[in-house]
């Protein structure tokens, strides 16, 4: 039977119940292919597919143009001669140098069938896969291709990340972030999901203590200035007397608002960033 191929690769940079039996790289790199055999059904559902991934997943995203510039002219014409073999399907994956495909078929037997199967492309092997029975006019939204996807994907997956940056005026400081001890300053950049709130805490023996609480978004690079003062320093202006925090380097399109709450003693200020 002769089958028509339509390729989307997505490399998604994100509650299902099928999960890994070993942790997940929730950055790995994931390809989406799309199969058909002689349906019209469901148009463009790679590409909804990769769009779903690419939002609510941490998984990285590859363009199909970038994917036909790595693998050569013969994509198309190599997934068809693969005709769904998993094996195949897993030594495409290779070439393209991903961790996984995730194979996406459309076929007709009375209803419209959508098919999505992980392929590991190391081994070749199918890690997981489902099979939806829809109808001719089907139109499934974001959210329910989110379901799906939940069904065939780890739950770390659906995490997202962003990152913390603190910077500490004074080495040796203590440095807390969502309760949690991360060691004295100077500390490396954290990757911490997201989106989410972390109360900041920075103090040493001798200084007022620097305490912050930061909204950060998914992709989002927060620069924290803890600027640690001894008690009566600094008094006479209240930028001195305030500490600052700034949000730079969102790496999403689109705005993103960043808010930031600083606190010292009893007072608090918000200080709100718009980031393009």
């Amino acid at each position: 039977m002769k089958h028509a191929v339509v390729v989307m690769l997505a490399l998604a940079g994100v509650m299902g119940s099928t999960r890994a039996a070993r942790a997940e790289d929730p950055r790995r790199a994931v390809a989406v292919l799309e199969f058909r055999s002689e349906s019209t059904a469901l148009p463009q559902i790679g590409r909804k597919i990769a769009e779903v991934m690419s939002v609510r997943t941490s998984l990285q995203v590859l363009g199909d143009d970038q994917a036909g510039q790595r693998y050569g002219a013969s994509l198309v014409a190599d997934v068809v001669a693969c005709d769904g073999e998993a094996g195949c399907i897993g030594r495409i994956g290779q070439k393209l140098k991903v961790a996984e495909v995730l194979l996406i078929g459309v076929s007709e037997l009375g209803d419209v069938i959508l098919t999505v199967q992980r392929i590991d492309s190391r081994t070749g092997k199918v890690r997981s896969r489902l099979a939806e029975a829809l109808a001719a006019d089907a139109a499934p939204s974001d959210d329910e291709l989110a379901v799906y996807l939940g069904r065939v994907l780890p739950v770390e997956d659906f995490v997202r990340f962003g990152i913390i940056a603190i910077r500490v005026n004074v080495d040796g400081a203590d440095v807390s972030v969502g309760g949690t001890r991360r060691g004295l300053s100077p500390i490396p950049d954290l990757r911490v999901p997201a989106p989410a709130t972390y109360p900041i805490e920075v103090k040493k023996v001798g200084f007022q203590t620097f305490r912050a609480e930061v909204d950060i978004a998914p992709d989002a690079n927060i620069k924290v200035n803890a600027e640690l003062t001894k008690p009566g320093q600094g008094e006479d202006r209240w930028y001195k007397r305030w500490y600052v925090a700034a949000a730079a380097g969102v790496i999403v399109a689109g705005a993103v608002t960043t808010t930031v709450v600083l606190v010292r003693d009893r007072d608090s200020v918000p200080v709100d960033g718009m980031i393009q």
